[in-house]
Formats: C-alpha cells, structure tokens, sequence
C-alpha cells in the first residue's frame, strides 16, 4: 500500500509543479498589499523557469512566468534594470530580443542578491555618468551573457537580428567585454 502511494505521489508531482506560476501569478495578483519583499523570490524563480525552458507562448506556465515578470517590471521594487547601450540599440524592437535582454538582466541582479547577499542598486550617483557606473555595467554585460547563452541554444526559439550577431560571436570567442560598452 506504501509502494502505491509513494508511487502515486510521484505521478502527481510533476502536474503541481506544472502549475506552480499560474497558480503564484494568481495569488500575487489578488494580494491587496503587493509587497515586492513578498514576492522577489518568486520573481527570480519566474526568471529563472524562462531562461531554463525554450519561448514558448503557448505554455501556460511560460505565459504565467512572462505575466509574472511583467506585473513587476514597472512597479517600484528597487529593482532599477539599465536597458540601453550599443547592445541593446542593436536588437529588433519589435522582436522579443530587448524584452528577454531585460529579463535577463532582472535574473542577473535577483541572482546576485537572493544568492551572494548582493545589492546591485543600478541608481544614479552624484558626480558619475550613469553608463559608466560599475553597477550599471556589471548588470548590463552579466545580463547580456545570460541572454546571448540563452539565445545560442536553438531550442530556444529566439534568434538573434544581424547587428546582435556580433555580440554572440564575440561572447563565444570570450571577448565580449572588448566589445560591448563601445
């Protein structure tokens, strides 16, 4: 009877965890308080499911992990992402390059806290360009290296526009840091 059970368990693991963000997307939206604290895991987790699995708009889950993301992007969650630069300049607008370039740079800077206890504040400071603060940098070129690896993978379903190529081939040759703040 033990056996049946524990074996029936594990037939019905992979159908929760199957709607693991469409249920959290559910449960973050009819939170009257919304507190970000609440939910910073849960977002990283949603970015994370992305960059682990190919695009795939159809998935119910891919959609609720996407819907997750974009819920946070424009609310203030001390979360500031840079998007701009020659990089991000050279993606198709009206492809979902700059779209997974930005979560991609969410990822990096949840990772870098959720994990090694790390704020990347990405806020302008008195006296400095704000391109060229390290913070700002370090989030746009670790986030670019998130993306161009999810991208090289075909599986993926999202390719790159001629201009991006340059950035992916120099990433596989190491050398993207020579190339991408010019």
């Amino acid at each position: 009877m033990i056996k049946k059970l524990f074996l029936f368990a594990l037939t019905l693991m992979p159908i929760l965890s199957q709607s693991q963000f469409s249920n959290s997307l559910a449960e973050m939206k009819s939170d009257t308080q919304q507190d970000f604290a609440k939910y910073e895991q849960l977002l990283f987790d949603a970015t994370e499911y992305i960059f682990n699995n190919p695009v795939n708009f159809k998935s119910k889950e891919f959609l609720s992990a996407c819907q997750i993301v974009d819920f946070w992007k424009n609310k203030d969650t001390g979360i500031n992402v840079p998007i701009f630069g020659s990089f991000y300049d050279s993606m198709n607008p009206k492809g979902n390059q700059r779209y997974f370039y930005m979560i991609a740079i969410m990822n990096y800077i949840l990772g870098e806290k959720i994990n090694h206890n790390r704020v990347l504040k990405n806020v302008r400071t008195e006296g400095q360009k704000y391109s060229e603060q390290e913070d700002v940098r370090e989030s746009q070129i670790e986030g670019a290296r998130i993306f161009l690896d999810y991208t090289s993978n075909e599986k993926n379903n999202l390719s790159l526009n001629p201009k991006s190529l340059k950035f992916l081939k120099a990433h596989k040759k190491g050398r993207l840091d020579k190339i991408f703040f010019d």
